[in-house]
């Protein structure tokens, strides 16, 4: 039977043993998949995310959304380990990058943005399912900050993923939130409400 534990567990493992040149093709085929649905969403405010432990590298969107003349801004943890909340903060390729608690790369500088403010949020996961639910790495950050939004209509969440980190359900509970859709190097799915 399968428990949040084991699919993180599962997915995780082969995420994390993806070959280098199998992370830079899905990069590419990622970015690939995005322009041919950008025109969709408004693009003005974008929080976007430092890959690590093998999620899907987000490099060439964070450079292709600054390209195109959108704010990016990164996830930022509080150095107290009891604030569970994420801020997120302006990204400008100029700035140093600064490792948090957890080991992931977040501006120096911070300008933060308000949550509501921002068009796009793309979301990691370990796994996700055909109803827009996913699974993180268990502390809660996204779905803790996210459940803060007032109107969930005017921000779009979407999952970036690799095409085998999808499964048949995520077990969703109460305080988990769904995204409204999700990008993989071969697909672009949209969550029904």
């Amino acid at each position: 039977m399968n428990t949040k534990d084991s699919l993180r567990e599962r997915i995780y493992s082969k995420r994390k043993n993806l070959s280098e040149k199998e992370r830079l093709d899905a990069e590419d085929s990622l970015l690939s998949r995005w322009e041919s649905v950008k025109d969709s969403y408004k693009a003005n405010k974008i929080a976007l995310y430092w890959s690590v432990n093998g999620e899907i590298p987000t490099n060439s969107l964070i450079s292709y959304f600054l390209k195109d003349g959108s704010e990016c801004f990164l996830p930022v943890i509080s150095d107290d380990k009891e604030d569970k909340l994420l801020e997120f903060s302006l990204y400008e390729e100029e700035n140093s990058l600064k490792r948090n608690r957890f080991g992931i790369p977040e501006p120096c500088k911070s300008k933060f943005v308000d949550l509501t403010d921002i068009d796009i949020i793309f979301l990691p996961c370990v796994c996700f399912d055909s109803r827009g639910n996913r699974i993180g790495m268990g502390s809660g950050f996204y779905d803790r900050t996210l459940s803060k939004l007032p109107d969930k209509r005017n921000n779009q969440l979407i999952i970036l993923a690799y095409d085998f980190q999808e499964v048949e359900s995520c077990l969703p509970e109460m305080h988990d939130v769904r995204a409204n859709a999700c990008l993989t190097p071969t697909n672009f799915f949209k969550f029904k409400d």
